[in-house]
């Protein structure tokens, strides 16, 4: 009969463990990079304590040292490996890209020792554990290479835990702090004999090891009582049968102890998962829970400040004016970096489709601020905030700048007549600048032939002495006499015609007027009718 010594049975106990629960990690969760990480630990470990188990369990020189060598691989490469799944979990591999390197030159280049001489000279009993390894000269460059990365571990993993500020990461690092206390601390003892010449006797800790590291990798477990306790539970009663069986003293306690195990073994899987799904419905109905009592608390907050009600409103609208604005704006900035050549030479007819690109863009973002400019007059809020300084001539010239390429797509002609003086208002530079925007591409908008003129001039066929005037004129599709009025006092207003002439969301010319309002002036406009064109006043005082 085959009989076990305590040294064996934990070797054995590490290897089984460590490959189940690498296996686990990986096939019952996600398949991410962090649980391939652990994965490829495990299976080092695992191949370790599988050729640990059969050094110390072989009666023989050659099966002795057949084992040291798949022992000694996978010593080499828990380090390395583990290393890896520690930087994988804090997210910080391009940050230590070097340290990466090193351990797998290092480790590399203690594998290819490990089948020379210099490695080992071969194996013999020791401790009465069967065979042990005789250490050659270089051997002691695989405890030193152990070491450090060991401490390179326990470095990032401290940094880690004290940097983190969500309080279930820091539990997590935890956990991968006691993995390594319990398996690093026991696992270097087996340097003992070769270096001190002592009994390795923490290797029977390295199991707890793998148990810790294992919740590390699997958050949502980690951090849920019920089911740590109901896998620690199971685990520690799988490990008690195990160790019962292969400890038996004849072939009917072994079989009976074996089908022990084996039925234990289904019965915890099937636990441990009903626990899981248990838990997952649980974390749901909690999720769901806390949104209703979030969702209550607002409704109370809203109830109980009705007063605030604009000011909220102003805040969302300001915050989707931020959400549409911010790709358009995105869009047009590569606009003008194709354009000027930033991005290297583009030929004309690329140029040609970006600028129309950014035109559309452009157009959008002011489709944006006019809805919301619109919204915030409905609420009524100032929109507008005067000062002095605001130069008419100048700002003309700019709105038929940034219109040329629009008129010229549309093959008619936009003209200003500027004068040479320049005249200077109180305004808002941007809300009024917008509103003559708005005016003049209207009339572009709505111009098939011909085209648009500009003027401006001071206290000019005006009921006001000391304002100005800019008249917008245009030769397009008219506006019939009974719409003159309404097209300005409807956000959503056109006329059929315009509807079928060009596209456009109707709120222009009403945020125009509710702007020139603010500014206490007014606008108008006058016809002949439809296909006689239209000309557009807007008056605004100089002080």
């Amino acid at each position: 009969m085959i009989s076990f010594n305590l040294f064996q049975v934990s070797a054995l106990i590490t290897a089984l463990v460590s490959l189940f629960l690498g296996l686990f990690v990986y096939f019952s969760g996600n398949k991410t990079k962090l649980t391939f990480s652990w994965l490829l630990a495990s299976l080092a470990i695992s191949a370790w304590s599988i050729g640990l188990f059969g050094v110390v369990f072989s009666t023989n020189y050659p099966d002795a040292w057949f084992w040291q060598y798949i022992l000694d691989i996978g010593g080499i490469c828990i380090p390395l490996l583990y290393l890896n799944f520690l930087l994988c979990l804090l997210k910080r591999e391009k940050e230590l890209k070097a340290l990466q390197i090193f351990s797998v030159i290092a480790g590399t280049v203690l594998i290819i020792l490990n089948f020379t001489n210099l490695f080992k000279t071969g194996v013999s009993p020791k401790f009465g554990i069967s065979y042990w390894i005789d250490p050659g000269k270089l051997y002691i460059l695989f405890p030193l290479y152990f070491t450090v990365l060991v401490i390179f571990s326990m470095y990032v993993v401290i940094k880690g835990y004290r940097t983190a500020t969500d309080k279930n990461y820091k539990r997590q690092l935890m956990y991968v702090l006691l993995a390594q206390i319990f398996g690093y601390g026991g696992g270097i003892t087996d340097f003992f004999p070769q270096v001190f010449n002592f009994y390795p006797f923490g290797n029977y800790f390295v199991v707890l090891y793998v148990i810790f590291i294992s919740y590390a990798a699997l958050k949502h477990h980690l951090f849920n009582v019920r089911i740590i306790a109901t896998e620690l539970l199971t685990f520690a009663l799988w490990t008690f049968l195990l160790v019962k069986a292969l400890l038996s003293t004849n072939v009917d306690d072994l079989i009976l102890n074996t089908s022990i195990l084996a039925a234990v073994v289904f019965a915890g899987i099937l636990l441990i998962r009903s626990i899981i799904r248990e838990v997952r419905q649980r974390e749901i109905i909690e999720r769901i829970e806390a949104d209703v009592e979030r969702a209550y608390k607002v409704e109370k907050k809203a109830n109980a400040e009705l007063k605030n009600l604009d000011k909220i409103k102003n805040q969302f609208l300001m915050q989707t004016q931020h959400d549409l604005r911010s790709p358009l704006s995105i869009i047009r900035g590569y606009c003008d970096l194709l354009i000027s050549g930033t991005l290297g030479k583009q030929s004309k007819k690329t140029i040609d489709a970006v600028q129309r690109i950014e035109s559309v863009a452009e157009e959008k973002i002011r489709d944006v601020n006019n809805f919301l400019d619109v919204a915030q007059f409905r609420l009524g809020k100032g929109v507008v905030n005067l000062k002095p300084g605001f130069e008419v001539v100048k700002t003309l010239k700019e709105i038929a700048n940034a219109l040329k390429l629009k008129s010229a797509q549309n093959d008619i002609y936009l003209k200003f007549d500027a004068p040479a003086k320049e005249i200077e208002i109180i305004a808002d530079k941007e809300k009024l600048k917008s509103a003559i925007f708005n005016v003049v591409d209207n009339a572009i908008k709505y111009t098939k032939s011909g085209g648009v003129t500009m003027e401006v001039s001071v206290g000019k066929n005006t009921e006001l002495k000391n304002n100005v005037l800019i008249l917008i004129k245009d030769t397009g599709i008219g506006i019939p006499a009974d719409k003159l009025k309404s097209i300005f006092e409807d956000e959503f207003s056109r006329t059929e015609h315009a509807q079928k002439t060009a596209e456009g969301k109707g709120v222009g010319l009403y945020l125009s007027t509710q702007i020139i309002k603010a500014h206490n002036g007014r606008v108008w406009a006058e016809s002949k009718g439809d296909g006689k064109g239209s000309q557009f006043y807007i008056e605004l005082p100089i002080s």
